[in-house]
């Protein structure tokens, strides 16, 4: 045999393991869990803390709910150390249900909810705050954190307990000078609330044998008051794939689209609102050289549009027509084709602090022939089953009737693979489920991002 420093190399034989090393085994796995599960109710014992001290911490107690996304929970917990950000709504003084919805400038409006629970009774406060379109992360974040102590300092005076919690809270206004407040006076909006953007942008990436990029730019320029709502949009996409084969044969693929738009809208009431639209474009992934849609509808909310951030549950209803001038003669040969149309959508949304869902039933029928339409469903929720535990749930349902722009002919494996055209289809499905169950401290809010790059 082999010697390394004098030692002789013994081959490694597996020996099946016997009852008394099994036994062993499973002692030690137990011991380490027991001594992890235990460990923390020890040290505590040992510190003379016990949770009936925690529990009599006099700090307020928030659970942060942002479902809209765009809140930055670490920042918030550093920001306001005086709270306890908990992990379960059913622990928290304060249920903070953050809601946004797109603004007339294209930024974002915040609707802040306090809804009190637990040591506060009952009780709901509702803050607004709005953000203008490319604000930066941090400027966003700290506007939010500012409303948010606006809205939890007064609710955190009235909780009971030690009144030197009261005493360290301070309140400071910072007042604006004589000359920022003629400024602010004087100032008006020489866009007569005309907001406009301009982007470009694009993609790519490459391997030995494949390579594509995408280019893509847009215009908008919309109006929104109480009264009008009135949106311009222009946009534009070149995609292009180049694929080398085993043959070394080169294949290469290119995409367009582009459309142009533009929607006026009335408001008539709180829940009633009329208007008009008319697009027009090319697709070629559609088989479309040009098309032409213009629409005239009228939609009702249950709930009056100042809710919107929280719920609406809307009817709409719309009559129009469609013109398609194709690149291809389609399946019923038409080259061109003008239709008429009508379309019904019945969707709500609601955002409370039992979860969010949201659904949509849409119909769309051509009127020259009854047999093309298509109805679809879309539906999406999160619900709080109980103490930590959460179901999402996401489905669509299709069916379609309505292809026209099919062209006529079997697409070839080069266009199916690469997705350059729509394919002929019946039916469309898709679902997802999923639980989430949150469990352990309610009041671990420690901030430590140490080594979160490595993952």
């Amino acid at each position: 045999m082999p010697k390394i420093l004098g030692a002789r190399v013994r081959s490694a034989r597996f020996r099946p393991p016997t009852l008394a090393r099994a036994f062993t085994l499973a002692f030690a796995i137990v011991s380490v869990l027991c001594t992890g599960l235990l460990a923390p109710l020890s040290l505590s014992a040992q510190s003379g803390v016990s949770d009936s001290a925690t529990v009599t911490d006099d700090r307020l107690r928030v659970y942060l709910d942002c479902p809209s996304g765009g809140c930055d929970r670490n920042f918030f917990i550093t920001e306001m150390p005086y709270a306890i950000w908990t992990q379960d709504r059913l622990d928290a003084d304060i249920h903070l249900l953050i809601t946004a919805i797109t603004n007339g400038s294209g930024g974002r409006e915040y609707s802040l909810q306090f809804i009190a629970q637990r040591r506060l009774g009952s009780g709901t406060d509702t803050l607004l705050l709005s953000v203008p379109p490319n604000t930066a992360d941090d400027s966003r974040r700290r506007s939010l954190s500012r409303m948010i102590q606006i809205g939890l300092v007064g609710r955190a005076a009235r909780v009971r307990g030690r009144a030197a919690f009261a005493d360290r809270l301070i309140l400071r206004y910072d007042a604006p000078s004589a000359a920022e407040s003629f400024r602010q006076t004087a100032a008006r909006d020489r866009w007569n609330l005309w907001v406009y953007r301009a982007d470009i942008g694009g993609n790519g990436n490459a391997e030995s044998r494949s390579s594509n990029y995408e280019i893509s730019g847009g215009f908008s320029a919309r109006r929104i008051t109480e009264t009008w709502k009135i949106d311009l949009d222009l946009n534009n996409e070149y995609r292009a794939s180049t694929f080398t084969l085993s043959s070394a044969e080169k294949r290469s693929f290119v995409l367009r689209s582009g459309d142009l738009s533009s929607r006026v809208v009335r408001s008539i009431s709180e829940h009633w609102s009329i208007g008009g639209r008319m697009q027009g474009g090319l697709s070629e992934f559609r088989n479309q050289d040009a098309f032409v849609a213009t629409d005239l509808s009228a939609e009702y909310n249950v709930f009056p549009w100042r809710e919107a951030t929280s719920r609406q549950l809307i009817a709409l209803v719309a009559l129009g027509s469609r013109f398609y001038d194709y690149r291809e003669t389609t399946i019923y040969d038409r080259n061109s084709e003008h239709r008429p149309v009508m379309r019904a959508i019945v969707a709500g949304e609601s955002r409370q602090p039992w979860g969010t869902a949201d659904a949509s039933l849409r119909y769309t029928q051509f009127l020259h022939d009854q047999s093309r339409y298509n109805v679809s469903f879309n539906g999406r929720t999160n619900l709080r089953l109980s103490r930590g535990l959460s179901l999402e749930l996401r489905g669509s349902a299709a069916k379609v009737q309505d292809q026209l722009f099919l062209p006529r002919g079997d697409a070839s494996d080069d266009e199916v693979l690469t997705r350059q055209r729509a394919l002929g289809t019946a039916y469309r499905l898709s679902a997802s489920v999923g639980l989430a169950f949150t469990f352990g401290s309610i009041y671990n809010s420690i901030v430590n991002p140490r080594l979160n790059a490595i993952n």
